[in-house]
């Protein structure tokens, strides 16, 4: 029989005192059935950042196809508006913000045990993100 080895995901995030922001980020992607056994790395270190298969909140970089999610950066101005023009909406994104918009669908889908393509996902993830 053959044994494969599961290698555990890693949520880098940084170290130091936490916040709201990184620690909602770390949860929402722990929803996740491919997250969800994943070892969250508090590290500043780039080196040890680097190892992690995901990275909220720190780093300086934001890269979604690099799994890269921080919004410290001078350069960073993202919204929900301007990553996708169907949202008009256009607060300034946190790391969580991040994760929102580009797991959220997913997350729904995965907490209502549904296919992402429900009509329903797309409702409750605007529904979550409106402030009234």
């Amino acid at each position: 029989s053959l044994h494969l080895e599961m290698k555990m995901l890693r949520i880098g995030t940084h170290n130091g005192h936490f916040h709201a922001d990184e620690v909602l980020a770390c949860a929402l992607l722990r929803i996740l059935p491919k997250f969800k056994d994943s070892e969250v790395v508090r590290s500043r270190d780039p080196a040890v950042l680097a190892e992690c298969d995901i990275v909220v909140d720190v780093g300086g970089e934001f890269d979604a196809a690099k799994q890269r999610f921080d919004h410290h950066q001078k350069s960073f101005t993202h919204s929900m508006s301007s990553l996708d023009s169907r949202y008009n909406y256009v607060t300034k994104l946190s790391s969580a913000g991040l994760v929102y918009f580009h797991f959220g669908k997913e997350i729904i889908s995965t907490l209502q045990n549904t296919d992402q393509q429900d009509p329903l996902v797309e409702k409750i993830f605007v529904k979550v993100y409106e402030k009234d």
